[in-house]
């Protein structure tokens, strides 16, 4: 359906993070809509502000598509 971003202001809070977003108007399942840059000298806290974004960025449709 029609893509949602959510969480996206909340996630350029976090020190080092830019989201790149595609400007895609459709989403479907494995379809890439995106990605996140961040950055950090220190590696470790690198995966654990990408873990962090992982758990608070999401992705969805705003409604189902019929395919059939």
């Amino acid at each position: 359906g029609n893509v949602i971003y959510e969480n996206i202001a909340e996630i350029m809070k976090f020190k080092g993070v830019t989201p790149h977003i595609y400007g895609k108007k459709v989403t479907r399942p494995f379809r890439k809509m995106g990605h996140v840059t961040i950055v950090n000298e220190d590696l470790a806290e690198a995966r654990r502000t990408a873990e962090k974004v992982k758990k608070t960025i999401r992705v969805i449709g705003s409604e189902k598509i019929n395919t059939h």
